[in-house]
């Protein structure tokens, strides 16, 4: 009896110790021992000090979420004068970075809750070309999802798809285990974020290193000029995804002749008043954000002032008009609801610390940049600019099929950029762009993306198949960002 006690007591001390709590200790450690670990020559003690806040949170985001960790870091910064209270707060809060994605994400809010998003979809997969034959049919269902995702929220655009795509397998017959459903909703999920590295627009991922390039080498990088690499590779990562699942995967599409898919689009209700204003409020903030790229060339006034008001403006000025506009006496945007069902307030905070904890890191009295430059300079010195960029990416974007693609994006930007600036043979906006991209590459695991992780719970998807053909697609984004993306960045960002 006494054993029995015994073995029970420990396995409740194991099971409240366990992996989660014991890496929140060790972020712990880091964040708060790390300036008493000697430091080596050309760094100091504040030195040690933030490279132990840079890794503690980077553990902690992994092992305990995103919520208060944030604050945490924002916190220990101000707390160890790195930074002041007032850099932490203009640099993360204050950033112009969240005021878009605030407002980006309220009018995404309306356009799921008008029925629009909905609707694009079905479209999408009812018209003349998808009908054609069952694969024509997968083509055109999956690449809705990647246009859908380049302007919106990939967990949003996955979350209008997902619903489809279970009525279609209800349609059919299919079950959980059987592959052509499989490979439908394990598609989504990747799709979804092949679109999300097309476009700047709605994207954190996307916008954080284009925002720390203009905040360190005052390089601005337009949405169009983005958008054209963006598109251009994604397109061509979409092609080779569709040429895996075809001739590797090669599921069996039969029962997809059978499915009828203006069913869907019978079951329409007519397009409301509320869609069409909120379709056309989004279509006019899109093209002043691609005007803001190209009309400085034509008419320098008109265009340096539209580049003055910056990317978020507009975004505000379609939620006020959204708000403004009243249909059967109610505004299309309810501003309390969108604010707060429709913007996911973690992620903005944690983009706040993630754009602290850059800001701090490559702070010049720390001197961390120009002592890992130091170390790593001799090392690749000799890489032709090819040979470097192939393999920032492979590392990049392998990395990337196992963590955060924020934290990707801002450790890889920290390390590489200065690196590649003291080089001279890279062109750094190409690469920034490249690290944008390749951040959202993530298609192998659960914890990579949060539509990974939908798909990897939801039933219908093996994460061994996840695994398998996730990392095959990431070996086709480096090739393809490596040989296509870099020189077409270079072109365009010269």
């Amino acid at each position: 009896m006494q054993t029995t006690v015994k073995q029970a007591n420990s396995h409740a001390i194991l099971g409240h110790f366990n992996l989660n709590k014991l890496m929140q200790v060790v972020s712990f450690a880091f964040i708060f021992l790390s300036r008493f670990i000697p430091a080596p020559s050309g760094l100091t003690a504040d030195s040690m000090q933030m490279i132990g806040i840079f890794v503690g949170m980077l553990l902690l985001w992994n092992f305990a979420g995103i919520g208060w960790t944030s604050l945490l870091c924002m916190s220990v910064i101000v707390l160890f004068q790195i930074m002041t209270q007032a850099e932490v707060f203009a640099s993360g809060l204050g950033n112009w970075v969240n005021s878009f994605l605030y407002a980006f994400f309220m009018i995404s809010y309306v356009m799921t809750q008008t029925g629009l998003s909905k609707r694009i979809a079905i479209w999408s997969v009812s018209n003349k070309l998808a009908s054609r034959g069952p694969w024509t049919f997968i083509v055109v269902f999956l690449f809705a999802s990647v246009f859908l995702s380049a302007f919106m929220s990939q967990t949003a655009a996955l979350l209008v798809f997902i619903p489809i795509a279970e009525e279609l397998f209800k349609e059919l017959g299919l079950k959980k285990g059987d592959r052509l459903p499989q490979m439908i909703i394990l598609g989504l999920a990747m799709c979804v974020g092949i679109g999300s590295s097309m476009t700047p627009i709605g994207h954190a991922i996307v916008l954080i290193p284009l925002t720390f390039l203009a905040r360190d080498a005052h390089i601005n990088i337009d949405v169009l000029s983005y958008s054209i690499v963006g598109i251009a590779t994604g397109v061509l990562v979409f092609i080779v995804f569709m040429l895996i699942y075809k001739f590797f995967y090669r599921p069996d599409v039969k029962p997809l002749r059978s499915f009828d898919a203006q069913k869907l689009r019978a079951e329409l209700p007519p397009i409301s008043r509320q869609e069409k204003i909120t379709a056309s409020v989004f279509v006019a903030v899109i093209i002043i954000w691609i005007i803001q790229g190209t009309i400085g060339n034509i008419l320098p006034e008109i265009g340096a002032y539209l580049s003055s008001i910056g990317n978020a403006i507009p975004a505000f000025i379609g939620v006020i008009l959204l708000c403004l506009i009243n249909v059967d006496g109610k505004p299309v945007m309810d501003f309390k609801k969108a604010s707060t069902q429709g913007v996911p307030w973690n992620t903005l905070i944690f983009n706040a610390a993630v754009l602290v904890l850059s800001a701090a890191l490559v702070q010049d009295k720390l001197g961390i940049t120009k002592y890992f430059t130091k170390i790593v300079r001799p090392v690749v010195s000799d890489f032709s600019s090819f040979l470097f960029i192939l393999v920032a990416m492979f590392l990049l974007v392998m990395l990337k099929q196992f963590i955060s693609s924020t934290i990707m994006a801002t450790v890889f930007y920290s390390l590489l950029i200065p690196l590649a600036l003291t080089l001279g043979n890279i062109n750094v906006a190409a690469l920034t762009v490249l690290i944008a991209a390749g951040a959202s590459y993530a298609w192998s695991t659960p914890p990579s993306t949060i539509p990974m992780a939908l798909a990897g719970g939801s039933g219908w998807v093996d994460l061994k198949v996840m695994l398998r053909y996730g990392l095959a697609l990431a070996l086709a984004g480096v090739l393809i960002l490596s040989f296509v993306g870099y020189p077409l960045a270079s072109m365009i960002l010269k």
